[in-house]
C-alpha cells in the first residue's frame, strides 16, 4: 500500500507548478483532486471517463484511488444534483474512493499527455503546439506514404478510423488533437497556415468532409473515447515506477465514439 497524499504529491509535482496553474487558466473542466478518499491506497484504476459501469469495475478489482480524463462535470448543473449523479457519488463515497480527473493537463502535456503520445506512437517528433495549446505538430524522420500512415494509425488504435483523404499522397507534418478537436470553419486557418499533410482527432461532424474537401487537407478520426486512452496511460506507468508495489491498471469501458 501507499499513501494517497503522497501518490497526488508526486503527480503534482510531476506536472510542475506553471503547468497546473496554466490548466486552470485554459479549461474550465476538471484538472485536479475531485474527492479524497482512504488514507491508504490499495490499487489505482485508471479510466478515460467516470461513469457507473466504470466505478463497478473498479469496485470489483478493488481500486480505491481513481485517476481519469474526465472527471464529474458539475459546470451547469446549479444546484441540483440528479439521480445519476447521486449514484456515482455514492459509489465513490461508500468506497472511501480518491477521484482526480486532469482533463486539459492530459491532453497538452509535452510527454504524457494524449497528442503527445500519439505523435510518439507514430514515430513523429513534436515541434510546436496547435489548436489553441491542446494539441501538437509533429514531424515523421522522412516523408511516408498516407496509406502505410492510416495502416500504422490503425494499429495504434486497433480500428478503423473515419477518414477523408482529400490532401498529400505522403505525410512528412501531422498534428493531433485528441477527442473533440474537429475545426469549425472560423478555425481553419491555423491548419492552413501551418501546410499540415494530415491532422489526426476524435471526432467528426456533418460539416466536415466538405470542410477537410475544400482545404485539401487529410483527416482521420478515431473517436474520442479511443484517442485519450494514451494520457492516463503514461501516467500509470510513471506512478507504477516510482510507487513499485503498488497495482495500476487501466479499466476500459469500450465506447465507439
Amino acid at each position: 500500500m501507499a499513501k494517497r497524499d503522497e501518490i497526488i504529491k508526486f503527480i503534482f509535482y510531476y506536472f510542475g507548478e506553471e503547468f497546473v496553474k496554466k490548466s486552470k487558466s485554459k479549461d474550465d473542466y476538471i484538472n485536479g483532486v475531485q474527492i479524497k478518499g482512504s488514507e491508504e491506497v490499495k490499487k489505482i484504476a485508471l479510466g478515460v471517463s467516470v461513469n457507473i459501469e466504470f466505478l463497478e469495475k473498479c469496485c470489483d478489482w478493488g481500486a480505491n484511488f481513481i485517476i481519469v480524463h474526465h472527471g464529474i462535470s458539475l459546470n451547469k448543473i446549479d444546484h441540483y444534483l440528479n439521480p445519476i449523479l447521486k449514484k456515482r457519488f455514492k459509489i465513490l463515497f461508500d468506497n472511501d474512493m480518491t477521484l482526480l480527473g486532469f482533463h486539459y493537463m492530459l491532453d497538452a502535456h509535452k510527454e504524457i499527455g494524449n497528442n503527445a503520445q500519439i505523435l510518439k506512437k507514430l514515430g513523429a517528433k513534436i515541434v510546436e503546439p496547435f489548436y489553441d495549446e491542446w494539441g501538437w505538430v509533429g514531424e515523421l524522420p522522412k516523408q511516408i506514404a498516407i496509406k502505410e500512415i492510416v495502416a500504422r494509425l490503425t494499429r495504434i488504435f486497433n480500428h478503423q478510423p473515419a477518414k477523408y483523404l482529400f490532401g498529400k499522397s505522403h505525410v512528412k507534418k501531422a498534428a493531433v488533437t485528441s477527442g473533440g478537436g474537429t475545426p469549425r470553419i472560423n478555425e481553419m486557418p491555423e491548419f492552413l497556415e501551418k501546410d499540415l499533410d494530415l491532422y489526426v482527432t476524435g471526432e467528426t461532424r456533418e460539416s466536415t468532409p466538405a470542410l477537410i474537401k475544400e482545404a485539401g487537407m487529410n483527416y482521420l478520426s478515431f473517436g474520442h473515447y479511443d484517442t485519450e486512452k494514451f494520457g492516463v496511460m503514461a501516467l500509470g506507468e510513471l506512478i507504477k515506477k516510482n510507487f513499485s508495489d503498488l497495482e495500476v491498471k487501466f479499466i476500459d469501458v469500450p465506447n465507439p465514439l
